[in-house]
């Protein structure tokens, strides 16, 4: 229990208070740490009379032996032994919370991505984490771009597991900063760069009210989420479904938003399931309904190759009308016109940021997607 590091950390502590060298042993006089002196054997404590006990939880673990008398060793004792209690029991706790949290991470990533679960077993696993997997729940993942959590190690100052546990107090903070702090929101690390939310949706009675809140509120709490962890951040959101497959569901459009979002449009924001509309189900695979409606604006878009070449050129430069009419050697009244006619015929705008990621994703998809169909 009592390492040489912490009996190091022990030895530093109380030294800053002495002027004097110090000996750190374990409860049987075994040597764990010292200063200037070297001793070869360990030390006799029943023939050292200025060893000082130190214990935890009851249990005397260690002793700081001075190497002079001191005039008031009795009123300095019981100062040297709190520090040195304190210090045993800070070090014991930071030792326990990264392997407290590596439980609670596997915990999650298993219930997530690994084989179909058994809900009873799992809800009571998950109470010994004191998490209820019976309430209903959204799951939220992030993207932190971080070098060190990706390839680790590079920086020799860095500390990996300070980082992690920094990252997760702060992803707490974001959601006790702008939502009622609920011990009930469960924050996993899930390895490299990710991490996972699952956002306590209250009761069952509250449910509409809660998802409507919790949509209108996302950008504001990417905001947050963003000025707690200072490297770009891309969050991903899935839909609420009920039960523990439904949660596994969430976790899964979660990463499908992260991806589609970051493949069709840029990092460093924050995306919705919803925002790829009709599209979305097409490229996970969802709703065999869904895809049908999809197809009919893939069609939509296939049957005027002016339509592809006008919206790529747009898409490509960023919805400049200015810098696209020239790209396209027309005036851009009548790159307007065009814009106007789209709308009309995909019943999506591509002027509007939601509409314009349906639009692009239908787009990669009959590229990159329908041909392999057809192989």
């Amino acid at each position: 229990m009592l390492s040489q590091q912490i009996a190091q950390k022990i030895r530093v502590r109380v030294g800053a208070l002495m002027s004097q060298d110090l000996v750190i042993t374990d409860a049987n006089g075994g040597i764990l740490a010292e200063t200037e002196l070297s001793h070869e054997d360990d030390i006799n404590l029943a023939e050292t009379p200025w060893a000082i006990p130190f214990s935890y939880s009851g249990h005397t673990v260690g002793y700081v032996v001075l190497t002079q008398e001191m005039s008031n060793h009795d009123e300095v004792a019981p100062l040297i032994r709190s520090i040195a209690e304190l210090v045993m029991h800070q070090s014991l706790v930071l030792e326990q919370i990264p392997r407290q949290d590596e439980r609670l991470d596997k915990f999650i990533y298993d219930l997530l991505n690994g084989p179909q679960p058994d809900t009873t077993l799992s809800v009571a696993e998950g109470r010994l984490f004191d998490i209820d997997l019976r309430r209903p729940r959204i799951a939220i993942v992030i993207e932190v771009k971080d070098p060190q959590l990706v390839t680790p190690g590079q920086d020799p100052t860095s500390d990996r597991e300070t980082r992690l546990i920094r990252y997760k107090s702060g992803i707490t903070r974001a959601l006790d900063s702008f939502y009622t702090s609920s011990r009930e929101n469960v924050v996993a690390y899930l390895g490299q760069n990710r991490f996972c939310i699952l956002k306590d949706l209250g009761s069952d009675e509250d449910l509409a009210d809660s998802l409507d809140s919790f949509k209108k509120g996302l950008n504001a709490i990417y905001a947050i989420l963003r000025s707690e962890l200072k490297f770009p951040t891309t969050i991903g959101v899935g839909n609420y479904h009920p039960g523990l497959d439904g949660l596994r569901q969430s976790y899964q459009e979660a990463i499908s938003a992260i991806e589609l979002g970051t493949q069709t449009w840029d990092n460093d924001r924050i995306y919705h399931i919803d925002d790829f509309g009709v599209v979305a189900p097409l490229l996970t695979g969802v709703d065999e309904t869904n895809i049908y409606f999809s197809r009919e604006l893939l069609e939509r878009l296939g049957e005027n190759a002016e339509i592809i070449q006008t919206l790529e050129a747009f898409f490509a430069l960023d919805m400049s009308l200015t810098r696209t009419a020239d790209q396209l050697n027309i005036h851009r009244n009548t790159l307007v016109y065009r814009l106007d006619r789209i709308t009309e015929i995909l019943g999506l705008d591509p002027r509007v940021f939601d509409d314009a990621v349906q639009i692009k994703l239908a787009i990669l998809y009959t590229k990159f997607v329908e041909p392999s169909h057809a192989d």
